[in-house]
């Protein structure tokens, strides 16, 4: 019944059809509240797919908790409120969407520990707060994790980075604070695109271990405080973020950003060491007026050994030589990073625009030029640009009567050509091919031959060419 328009509430009858196993109501146009025997308690509910994506309903969702059965829940884009539902019988989960919501608290204990076989969770655009807690880790089967855009807070634990197929990672817009962990990420082996953006606190360098996930296609960290300088921005941690004991927990940790974070950064810490910057660069997508060049991933031998030298925390030692045989363009696998992190080498101010270096040249601003300056720069790649366009055209004039005398070599050649390919013939049977066929008639052949051999085969060749 999903994409039919029915209006009014959730009929409460449905939880009336014991034998149900799929109800898709997505985008029905219901309001209202789940009815409370949607599963029965204690009943051996039959329910494994449902959907009711897309309507208004609004209210709690914790009816859905004694649907024991459930392998694909979507409550996805409606107006629940209240806590995520979590349940201890949702063992044979596999695709949880509660994404464009308002629930709210912590990430439920019950998903963490009894959703085993979980491989897509949605809970993104919601306002779910907390630390992400260390027993994430448990949800060993996770493919899809988003977390983005609600309000988790504290470091991003370590645990995220050990499932072994996660193929998908959204954590931007929230406030999570600290460093990227280094050692765990490494193991994203399967990962294809992750989105750390918009996460202020985080900061610190992007760890080399990210060069070990080969299939990456886009990685994107802008709006964070990542330098290649370091840890540029305090921020407080709990001494044990999923401890029993409620004192401890309470029991901050504060990190001081480093004395050096403004310092330039050595010419092979700008970026971490399997990157690099290419030869093309683009007008960046926001108000900055400047262009940066692309990011891309260094051939594979040159990585493994630019991650081999230097020292951690911004090389590999030992293990840069176990770097995988990826040959990624910055087309095939994008990284998308702010100009503060590498303190803008690479970039310059677009037309109109003035560049202006501070905090010890790892800055940059493009101030708008004044009217008079900006005349004088316009004049200069208009002036610039028909110069070009000049040489370029006196390059096709040339080019043009070169081809149309062709030489004697020019003309042999594409003749050979001609005759290596054959006869034209069809790709595959019923296809047309155009054919020409040129007659042409010397009058008085026969008898030219016979009075001047020797000039008639000249001119017989000429003729042939010209054909």
């Amino acid at each position: 019944m999903g994409q039919t328009w029915l209006q009014g509430t959730f009929p409460a009858a449905i939880g009336d059809l014991k034998q149900l196993r799929e109800l898709n109501l997505e985008a029905t146009g219901l309001a209202g509240v789940l009815p409370s025997n949607l599963c029965q308690e204690g009943a051996a509910s039959n329910l494994l797919q449902l959907s009711v994506r897309g309507n208004s309903l609004t209210g709690s969702a914790r009816v859905l908790e004694k649907c024991r059965n459930l392998v694909q829940l979507d409550v996805s884009s409606n107006e629940f409120t209240g806590q995520l539902p979590a349940s201890k019988y949702w063992g044979r989960l596999t695709t949880y969407h509660a994404n464009n919501n308002r629930f709210s608290g912590a990430l439920p204990r019950a998903l963490c520990l009894h959703a085993s076989l979980l491989r897509d969770l949605d809970i993104s655009n919601n306002q779910l707060s907390g630390n992400v807690p260390d027993r994430i880790g448990l949800l060993a089967s996770l493919e899809r994790l988003n977390l983005a855009s609600n309000q988790f807070t504290g470091p991003i634990t370590e645990n995220i980075f050990y499932f072994p197929g996660l193929r998908s990672l959204d954590l931007s817009n929230n406030g999570f604070v600290g460093t990227l962990p280094a050692y765990a990420m490494q193991f994203m082996y399967a990962l294809l695109a992750a989105d750390f953006s918009n996460n202020t606190g985080v900061t610190g360098i992007i760890p080399p271990q990210m060069g070990f996930s080969e299939h990456v296609q886009t990685v994107t960290m802008t709006g964070t405080s990542l330098s290649c300088s370091g840890i540029t921005r305090p921020y407080a941690v709990s001494v044990n973020a999923s401890c029993n004991d409620a004192a401890k927990c309470r029991t901050l940790q504060w990190v001081a950003a480093n004395a050096t974070a403004n310092e330039s950064c050595a010419g092979d810490q700008v970026l971490p060491c399997f990157l690099r910057f290419s030869g093309e660069s683009l007008p960046r997508d926001d108000a900055s007026n400047m262009r940066c060049k692309l990011i891309a991933r260094r051939a594979p031998e040159e990585a493994r050994a630019a991650c081999s030298a230097g020292q951690p925390p911004f090389s590999l030692e030992g293990e840069g030589a176990n770097l995988p045989d990826s040959r990624k363009t910055a087309s095939e696998q994008a990284w998308v990073i702010d100009p503060s992190y590498y303190q803008y080498r690479g970039c310059t101010c677009l037309l109109g625009y003035a560049e202006a270096w501070t905090n010890n040249g790892t800055v940059l601003t493009c101030v708008e030029q004044p009217a008079t300056d900006r005349r004088a720069t316009v004049t200069i790649a208009v002036v610039s640009a028909l110069a070009g366009f000049a040489v370029l055209a006196a390059l096709a004039v040339v080019g043009a009567l070169y081809l149309r005398t062709q030489p004697r070599w020019l003309r042999e050649r594409v003749m050979q050509v001609k005759r290596v390919q054959g006869a034209p013939h069809a790709a595959k049977p019923g296809d047309r091919v155009g054919v020409s066929v040129v007659v042409t008639d010397v009058v008085g052949f026969s008898a030219l031959t016979r009075q001047y051999p020797d000039a008639m085969i000249k001119a017989m060749g000429g003729h042939n060419n010209i054909l």
